[in-house]
């Protein structure tokens, strides 16, 4: 029988998880607002937020076993990292729908 610290591990994993998938559907309505907003002005405010969101994603997804919705995350983070503007949309918009597709996607194991 595992220690009663491990379950507590467990348990509080468990409990951060799920206030990590209640925030999902939040981040995907910041995605669509930051998408249009950087595609439309194409400001450097707009990317810099878009750039945040999805770094922020890239890391914390993957702790939570979301490891498909990390590296949507991640393709998108290094390509704005890269100085890649709003405006190339050709760019952008295929890395934006992966991201889209893997919010939607994410479910909590078990």
């Amino acid at each position: 029988m595992p220690p009663a610290d491990e379950y507590d591990y467990e348990a509080r994993l468990a409990a951060l998880t799920r206030v990590y998938v209640a925030a999902l559907p939040d981040k995907q309505a910041d995605l669509e607002r930051l998408w249009a907003a950087c595609a439309d002005a194409a400001t450097d405010e707009a990317w810099l937020a878009l750039r945040t969101l999805a770094h922020r994603l890239s890391g914390s997804a993957p702790n939570y076993g979301f490891e498909a919705l990390g590296a949507a995350a991640r393709a998108l983070d290094t390509r704005l990292g890269g100085k890649t503007a709003c405006r190339d949309r050709g760019l952008l918009a295929p890395l934006v729908a992966a991201l889209r597709e893997a919010l939607a996607a994410a479910k909590p194991a078990g």
